[in-house]
């Protein structure tokens, strides 16, 4: 499997699982309602996902172009998309 999909691919799950801690501290289901850290939490999870790739597939990514359009922007994409529908429908 290509590297790119591969990174992209990680990032996808861990935006869905970002934008459910997200919204987990938005509404308040642990007994306290935290905006702020609901939105500083993704941009923490995006940095420990990128430093794993990073590990796992640094070698053959090379360039900060690369790691914006495999890691950074599917991320956020799919985290602000997925908060957007878990906040709306549950």
């Amino acid at each position: 499997m290509d590297t790119t999909i591969k990174v992209t691919s990680i990032h996808l799950i861990f935006g869905i699982i970002a934008a459910f801690l997200s919204y987990v501290f938005t509404v308040g289901l642990l007994g306290f309602k935290n905006h702020v850290f609901s939105g500083i939490l993704p941009f923490i999870i995006l940095y420990f996902v990128g430093q794993l790739s990073q590990r796992r597939y640094g070698d053959e990514i090379n360039g900060f172009s690369q790691w914006l359009w495999d890691g950074i922007a599917p991320f956020l994409l799919i985290w602000i998309v997925a908060f957007i529908l878990i906040y709306n429908y549950i």
